[in-house]
């Protein structure tokens, strides 16, 4: 039930974010999502959701000044970059996802989106053996991130 599509931006409108409307955003990892970011940014009443592939390794071979880069990134949402770096911030949930994965939920909707994740977490797990669970926690949290966006948007419509 991944019903997220996700838009590619464009380096030109990419610059022009600000990090205020960033309601999620997701950190490579070491696996699962080694070179890219997903992003929700909230425009009025609507939520776009933006994918960077490419942040360290440009395998669509894009011209110079077409490449966002991890270091555009991280200077474009340097909040993000700090809860990354240190855990939660003044704007930022972090959790972590296993593999140095992680995603950065706005603290204002945290608590509207935990049940979701939560849930969806738990479900992955219940017919896990009991001495994996612990284990496979974080990447549960790596698997189910977006369900439980999508679910959440859908309740909220």
């Amino acid at each position: 039930m991944n019903d997220i599509i996700e838009k590619n931006i464009s380096k030109k409108d990419f610059i022009k974010l600000k990090e205020k409307d960033v309601m999620f955003i997701t950190n490579p990892g070491r696996m699962g999502d080694e070179d890219g970011s997903t992003f929700v940014i909230k425009k009025g009443k609507n939520y776009i959701i933006y994918r960077i592939d490419g942040l360290l390794y440009n395998k669509n071979k894009l011209k110079e000044d077409e490449i966002i880069s991890l270091e555009d990134l991280t200077k474009q949402f340097p909040k993000f970059f700090e809860a990354w770096k240190n855990g939660d911030n003044e704007k930022y949930k972090y959790v972590y996802m296993g593999f140095g994965n992680g995603l950065c939920v706005d603290k204002t909707l945290y608590s509207e989106f935990e049940p979701y994740f939560n849930n969806l977490v738990d479900e992955y797990l219940k017919d896990k053996k009991e001495e994996d669970k612990e284990s496979l926690r974080f990447a549960a949290r790596y698997i189910v991130w977006k369900e439980a966006l999508t679910q959440m948007f859908k309740d909220k419509n």
